[in-house]
């Protein structure tokens, strides 16, 4: 390709700016940015003006700011330019304190334990390193809060220095990252983690939900392409992955990082005929990592309170194709009135759980249209969820006869029971469906 006369090339255009010509041409595809005119032969061609919002465009993506919020800078008014600008000063600022507070937590452990340098650390040394130091439980906490908001592959790779266990990494980082229903990390014993995990291993669901439910918030959906690309966040056993491709020529993407409930999730679509189109993938579902607008459909049932609801929306919604859909189920306060027992107790396990109007205008404020919402019928609580609870109770009692920590995951399980059997006219899941603007 050559340099034309009434411009450049976008292979030349790329090369002067150190960026690859697919990087230009999505640029195009997006609006961002496009050629002065087509040359003969489909060859793009840009001017002087094309060059200069380039220049733009580099300078801002070095400063952190996504594409989308670029092109509102280039193409508003100076009031919209203020509002992009200020509100990456604020994520800045943020990320500026939150560093402040990590090298003050490291300056003080180096300088009160200067042995930490020769010792060969793993979890319990690291610990002890930290209490000797004049660390509390609230200071550990604080710090990985920061480390995974900040470097979250750092995160990971210090705690895999620390010889930390794979499940145990990931609980740490999604509690890090958000709020969680069970015991924070730091006040859960690893055999109270690994009971934990062994009880809910056996089970076929991992939260409420049906098939009937399913069906009802994709019948909410409409426009969708008759080969839809869906991404299932949080899939579990993945029963609901399995409802949405019977019927239907969807292809679906279904990630969890619990690999045991993967495995379970690929023997159950070998036996329901639909093992070639669900793709089983092992990821976090905070680092998804898959490119813009590649899905239809993006659907969670139960999993984003792992996040948070705003923070997964968020982060979610850049891998969904303009106009696509987003069906997810989230635990909600369903009343103005909230009984104290029931407070108390999601105050612990999920203090970021909010009412529907609350979820429905973050949905609106993250660019979606809301077209319906439902509260879960009790049934799809009691009929599998809970009474496959209750149904391995006993043996898992009589196995761990004497186990502390079985008996704390037991006492877990039936206290959230009660909650619940109280208080549901009060709270439960609730399916939003929404459309991405």
């Amino acid at each position: 390709m050559v340099k034309t006369s009434s411009g450049l090339t976008v292979g030349r255009l790329a090369k002067k700016y150190g960026l690859s010509r697919s990087t230009l041409l999505y640029y195009d595809s997006i609006g961002l940015l496009s050629p002065t005119k087509h040359m003969k032969g489909e060859y793009r061609s840009y001017g002087a003006e094309e060059e200069k919002r380039l220049a733009h465009i580099c300078h801002y993506r070095k400063a952190g700011i996504p594409l989308k919020e670029i092109k509102v800078i280039l193409d508003s008014p100076v009031s919209g330019i203020t509002e992009v600008l200020e509100t990456r000063l604020k994520e800045l600022n943020e990320e500026i304190a939150s560093l402040h507070e990590q090298r003050e937590f490291i300056s003080g452990i180096l300088k009160s334990s200067p042995e930490v340098k020769s010792t060969k650390l793993n979890k319990a040394a690291w610990t002890e390193v930290l209490r000797s130091s004049g660390f509390s439980e609230k200071d550990m906490e604080e710090w990985h809060k920061a480390f995974e908001h900040t470097h979250p592959d750092k995160h990971q790779q210090f705690l895999e220095y620390l010889q930390i266990p794979d499940d145990e990494i990931r609980l740490i980082r999604k509690w890090s990252a958000g709020p969680q229903r069970i015991q924070k990390i730091q006040k859960a014993s690893e055999r109270y983690m690994e009971l934990f995990f062994e009880f809910f291993a056996g089970l076929n669901m991992l939260g409420p939900g049906s098939t009937e439910t399913t069906k009802r918030a994709l019948a909410a959906t409409s426009g969708l392409p008759q080969k839809a690309q869906v991404l299932d966040v949080g899939c579990g056993t993945g029963r609901q992955a399995i409802d949405l491709c019977k019927d239907s020529e969807f292809t679906i993407t279904a990630v969890d990082n619990w690999q045991d409930a993967l495995d379970k999730l690929a023997a159950n679509a070998e036996h329901a005929g639909v093992a070639e189109r669900i793709i089983v993938q092992q990821g976090d579902m905070n680092d998804l990592g898959y490119e813009a607008d590649s899905f239809d459909l993006i659907w969670s049932e139960g999993a984003i309170y792992l996040m948070g609801f705003e923070n997964g929306i968020s982060k979610w919604k850049e891998f969904l194709k303009p106009g696509g859909w987003i069906a997810l189920s989230e635990m909600t306060w369903t009343t103005d009135e909230r009984p104290a027992e029931a407070v108390a107790f999601w105050n612990e396990g999920y203090p970021e759980m909010k009412s529907i109007a609350e979820n429905i205008a973050i949905l609106e404020r993250q660019g979606f249209e809301v077209v319906e919402h439902f509260v879960l019928p009790q049934s799809d609580w009691w009929d599998v969820f809970y009474k496959d609870i209750a149904d391995a109770t006993p043996a898992f009692i009589e196995k761990h006869n004497g186990s502390a920590e079985a008996q704390a995951v037991v006492d877990c399980n039936e206290k959230e029971m009660e909650i619940m059997r109280k208080y549901h006219d009060y709270l439960g899941y609730v399916f939003y469906i929404a459309r991405k603007k």
